[in-house]
């Protein structure tokens, strides 16, 4: 997916910093299931907000199109 189509459909935008080691742990973690490391912390994140009660906005339909 071009980064244009790909900005598009995830407009915004999350950085933070971790301690030394989690970069490379999402990374190995991404291999495994076999996705990007962006779709994996979108994937794991929305899972977690889920989880402890947060109301999330739905995915879009292109967003869930492209992730598959």
């Amino acid at each position: 997916m071009q980064t244009v189509t790909r900005s598009m459909t995830f407009p915004e935008m999350v950085r933070f910093r971790t301690e030394r080691g989690i970069a490379d742990a999402i990374n190995a973690a991404a291999r495994q299931h076999r996705t990007s490391t962006a779709e994996y912390l979108r994937r794991a994140l929305r899972e977690k907000l889920e989880a402890d009660g947060v109301s999330l906005p739905p995915l879009d339909t292109i967003a869930m199109r492209n992730a598959a």
